[in-house]
């Protein structure tokens, strides 16, 4: 697992109520500039913040900088436009392509944001793809741009550097509507954990999404053998979902859902996040061997599925790997309540499942006796499935190292 760190700023209406917040990444708990490069910041911060996270409020918009190649490849599409404002980097140039690209986001009820420059430079052509107009009060004087805000009516102007309450009463004056800066609150580093998938599992799902997009079982294959990648694939299922009706119960069912464009962004999103840290690898690999045992176990239970028994396993170790409180981890994934309950407080026949895999993995094989007899199983039997998976695992990881 890796530490990503992220600036958030809180943004205000006139109202003073908080209309969103600006993500940036950092380096480190101190509030300076990163030395990596803007696709890989951005990258970074959705998947650490979106994807490992369940902190997002479902009325708050998070403002996110993407620059020309994000953008170019569709990056901001694995969020929905309800939570993401587009903020188009300084650097990137009206070209026919982005122009095109901007003008589908916004299609797909995306809003855009540009710096100031923008009415100033080549981009002013184009202004009608420009939701928010950010001006720094620290460069103009709100005065300055009382006309300019009465011209272009269509967009919404945002007051940043905010430092003092006569700031605010002039920057409200001259027509401005969102106000961010230290005069409300001094921007907070937040630290996050983040999951690595395998590089080659990434790669392995692209290769398989240009040669084959249709073919969805090697697709689900492929993402079930790496426990970071299935858990994010299936939590950008739910964060993209527009109908809760269904439970994703399943890896094959969320790469159905997810279908084959919005897989192929997501995994661009994280081979770009530079994702490639193995730190948890003993922890992945003792998920994906309580996943495989327990998909290949069969109980005389009416609560017993072996796709939701692989989900369990698979995901019984990610409050160890994210450092949270497994109860905040899969708060936001439409999981059932039986695999709920068994993460969160190993209730119920998954529950014991997992007890029974926790007494394997420490050799107390009063334990196991136990847990088999409670679920009619035969302990002899039971361990001859877990060294098989534990061979299986072995295998699948020693294929998936980088």
């Amino acid at each position: 697992m890796t530490e990503v760190f992220f600036s958030c700023q809180p943004i205000f209406d006139n109202e003073l109520k908080h209309w969103g917040s600006e993500l940036l990444f950092r380096e480190g708990l101190e509030n300076k500039f990163p030395s990596v490069d803007e696709d890989t910041a951005t990258s970074r911060i959705l998947s650490a913040n979106f994807l490992a996270s369940s902190d997002r409020k479902a009325d708050i918009r998070y403002i996110v900088s993407f620059g020309e190649s994000s953008l170019l490849d569709e990056i901001p599409l694995a969020l929905p436009p309800q939570h993401l404002i587009i903020s188009v980097t300084e650097d990137c140039l009206p070209t026919q392509d982005l122009v095109s690209k901007l003008r589908s986001y916004r299609t797909e009820g995306y809003r855009i944001l540009m710096d100031s420059k923008a009415m100033r430079n080549e981009w002013r052509r184009y202004l009608e793809l420009v939701d928010i107009v950010s001006v720094s009060m620290e460069r103009s004087d709100p005065s300055d741009w009382e006309d300019t805000i009465i011209q272009y009516s269509q967009q919404v102007f945002l007051a940043r550097k905010v430092e003092t309450q006569e700031e605010l009463n002039a920057a409200q004056g001259f027509g401005f509507a969102l106000f961010q800066g230290y005069f409300f609150e001094k921007p907070q580093v937040v630290r996050s954990e983040d999951v690595a998938p395998s590089v080659m599992s990434l790669l392995d799902v692209c290769i398989v999404i240009n040669r084959n997009p249709d073919d969805i079982d090697t697709l689900t294959n492929i993402i079930s053998k790496d426990v970071s990648l299935l858990y994010k694939v299936i939590a950008s299922s739910n964060i993209l979902a527009k109908t809760k009706s269904n439970k994703i119960s399943n890896p094959r069912q969320a790469v159905v859902y997810l279908g084959v464009q919005a897989l192929r962004r997501l995994v661009s999103l994280l081979i770009m996040s530079n994702l490639n840290h193995q730190h948890a690898a003993q922890l992945q690999s003792t998920a994906l061997t309580r996943a495989t045992l327990l998909s290949m176990l069969t109980l005389e239970s009416s609560d017993f599925n072996q796709d939701e028994a692989f989900i369990v396993g698979a995901f019984s170790m990610l409050d160890i790997m994210l450092s949270k409180p497994m109860s905040e981890i899969i708060s936001h994934l439409d999981l059932s309540p039986n695999v709920k309950k068994a993460l969160v407080s190993k209730e119920g026949v998954y529950g014991n499942l997992l007890s029974m895999c926790n007494d394997i993995e420490h050799a107390n094989w009063n334990g196991l006796v136990h847990w088999c007899n409670h679920l009619k199983l035969n302990d002899k039997k039971v361990l001859g499935e877990f060294e098989c998976a534990r061979t299986m695992t072995a295998d699948i990881t020693a294929s998936m190292q980088v």
